[in-house]
């Protein structure tokens, strides 16, 4: 499922969007005698943008423009994930 939300990073109002996927529960047995270890939810594809204003040189307007910022973000050592998964928490 894809999830959006708007938060601020070091005084910054962004947009983080990100797909998440339902952890499945671990089976013991199956009747052919196998089992399924489960796996835990996860946060996949993940991205955070920035809205800013850009001159148009063609138009000579000023246009507003998302920004990726994801790997600026990631290098400031955010825990984006964290931040998908809070934001999870707080929806239910």
């Amino acid at each position: 499922m894809e999830y959006e939300f708007e938060t601020t990073i070091e005084e910054a109002e962004v947009t983080i969007s990100f797909d998440y996927s339902i952890g499945e529960a671990k089976v013991l047995y199956y009747p052919d005698g196998s089992g399924y270890p489960g796996c835990a939810a996860s946060i996949d594809g993940y991205y955070v943008t920035f809205e800013t204003k850009q001159f148009n040189s063609i138009t000579l307007k000023w246009e507003i423009v998302q920004q990726d910022i994801t790997h600026f973000v990631e290098d400031m050592g955010i825990d984006i994930e964290e931040l998908c998964f809070n934001f999870l928490a707080d929806q239910q």
